[in-house]
């Protein structure tokens, strides 16, 4: 069952007014950050999003959570849709719908304790009137930290530290989806393990649904059941995350597989090799956005976005000459 259903959405800025946007010439005087995104969540599941900087991972994931307005398109959760009044969610969404934002320390205001912290959704949403210094301790040990954390201030907290506060904040309310913004980031590899196991235990005890936004491929295929390729606001390639890993379709998800680092130094990387650098969303390539890079480009790349064609069970591609 679908606990979220995006369909054919589109998030755009205002690079000019009007009047600035005539006396500039500009033909158009917006940026085009998410085009025509739709998929879907199964509820207890892991999605991951995956692509470069400028992708428009964070952009869609804070169209979702309603922090950023989308132009047009359309998000049903849980059968219903939140944005029905307007471009602000219901109340209701905002408990059922939690973010982990990227920066585990500097997403802490650093002038409150970590009780107050943890409490403050409760405080939010009305529910003030708990015993909240004994949620704080509950969820403290939800997530592996003593209850004498409690006291501490954001940088008095390790990296890994500052993550399970960050993350006994998402829980608090008890929602059903969690968008987790690279939640490994600047973590050691073993704590980025850590958190990995972390969020892995609270979705089995919890029933929780995860949208992991992420450019490492480690967490992918350590953490998600299907994954989600982005290309410069695209969607080019998804589906269940061990048939993308065993056979990529799109030339940029063979790309980037191919440019993980391998610790064998026997190995030899072969696939794709990703050069050049995104092309700025003010210049958006006619055709497929992805040509400029593709070795496997042709005259059809170059004229004509590609349709999103299904290529197996739940497996979708936005190529002209996929791989496979």
């Amino acid at each position: 069952m679908s606990l979220l259903e995006i369909r054919d959405l589109n998030v755009r800025y205002a690079i000019a007014g009007r009047v600035k946007a005539a006396v500039a010439g500009l033909a158009n005087r917006y940026i085009d950050a998410v085009i025509d995104v739709s998929f879907e969540v199964a509820a207890g599941s892991t999605l991951a999003m995956v692509g470069e900087s400028g992708s428009g991972k964070s952009t869609l994931a804070r169209a979702i959570v309603g922090l950023t307005p989308f132009a047009s398109g359309s998000i049903v959760f849980d059968g219903s849709n939140p944005f029905a009044t307007g471009p602000h969610p219901s109340r209701a969404y905002h408990r059922d719908v939690a973010m982990m934002f990227q920066d585990p320390v500097s997403s802490l205001s650093p002038r409150r304790t970590v009780e107050a912290l943890v409490g403050e959704p409760f405080v939010i949403h009305g529910l003030g009137n708990r015993n909240l210094g004994a949620e704080v301790r509950r969820l403290l040990a939800l997530v592996g930290l003593p209850a004498d954390f409690a006291g501490r201030y954001p940088h008095q907290l390790s990296g890994g530290q500052a993550r399970r506060v960050g993350v006994a904040r998402a829980i608090a309310l008890n929602p059903k989806l969690i968008i987790a913004d690279e939640p490994t980031a600047g973590l050691d590899v073993s704590v980025q393990g850590e958190i990995l196991n972390l969020l892995a235990r609270l979705q089995a005890e919890l029933g929780l649904t995860y949208i992991v936004i992420t450019h490492n491929l480690a967490v992918v295929r350590h953490a998600s059941d299907r994954t989600a390729i982005m290309y410069m606001g695209r969607i080019v390639e998804a589906g269940p995350t061990a048939e993308i890993f065993a056979a990529a379709l799109h030339p940029y998800t063979a790309a980037l597989i191919a440019a993980q680092p391998n610790p064998d130094p026997a190995h030899r990387r072969s696939g794709p090799v990703l050069t050049g650098e995104v092309t700025s969303l003010r210049n958006r390539p006619r055709g497929c956005e992805f040509h400029p890079r593709c070795a496997r480009a042709a005259d059809d790349c170059r004229e004509l976005v590609p349709a999103a064609i299904g290529r197996g069970p739940g497996h979708t591609v936005r190529c002209h000459h996929p791989l496979a």
